[in-house]
């Protein structure tokens, strides 16, 4: 249970209930943070828009050990630095929550929201989290409601997977010792950590190499009706 209003859903099956909307989907629009990898494991966060980005959190989880590094608000750029492993996910988890919070959800709906997302923000790899500014939220996805409650809220949390030297080595490590669970904990990220690889191998062998094993990974998507042309 939440502490928000009911809402009534008109669906082609009937109306439905529910105490809290969540929704994830592949955007058609430019995002409104931009995110490169500098040196000593430094990452460059751009805000390419007007508005401030609320807050950023630089993620990183390697087996069990995690760290992150909360950037704050965002109004034109600011330097990251990696973040020591060194955290809990208790701790990452409560922060989190605080975050949400702040941007105007109840407790109990900021718990709901990373329980339900936990599984695919704090995977394996690295990543900037972001609040997505409310004013772009609006303005790429509008919502109407009838009739018009007196406050609408709505949180909004971006993902910037980066491919870090860290994420390189430990994929080559476990494609040399064919170490299929570790690749499997970066799940549908593991096509474009390749594909982003490749870009960067100078060596014609080793790039040769990998798409190869990129190639495998696509004719099992596509076996699985994961991946369409």
């Amino acid at each position: 249970m939440t502490s928000s209003t009911p809402l009534r859903v008109k669906t082609a099956s009937g109306e439905q209930q529910e105490k809290f909307l969540f929704y994830r989907g592949v955007s058609a629009f430019s995002v409104p943070i931009s995110a490169t990898l500098g040196a000593e494991g430094k990452l460059l966060v751009k805000n390419s828009r007007d508005q401030e980005i609320p807050t950023t959190i630089l993620f990183e989880r390697r087996g069990e050990k995690v760290g992150y590094r909360v950037g704050g608000s965002l109004q034109n750029q600011a330097i990251l630095d990696e973040p020591e492993l060194n955290s809990s996910m208790d701790e990452l988890r409560r922060d989190l929550e605080g975050i949400l919070v702040g941007q105007g959800l109840y407790q109990d709906e900021a718990h709901a929201m990373v329980e339900t997302w936990r599984k695919s923000w704090f995977e394996e790899g690295s990543r900037l989290l972001y609040i997505v500014p409310p004013a772009f939220v609006n303005e790429a996805v509008p919502l109407s409601i009838k009739p018009a409650p007196a406050q609408t809220v709505r949180v909004f949390v971006g993902r910037l997977e980066l491919v870090t030297a860290a994420t390189e080595k430990e994929v080559e490590k476990a494609l040399a010792e064919q170490d299929t669970a570790t690749l499997n904990a970066y799940g549908r990220f593991l096509e474009p950590i390749l594909a982003t690889m490749i870009q960067r191998e100078k060596n014609p062998a080793h790039a040769t190499r990998l798409q190869n094993y990129l190639n495998v990974i696509y004719s099992r998507l596509v076996n699985q009706n994961l991946y369409r042309n």
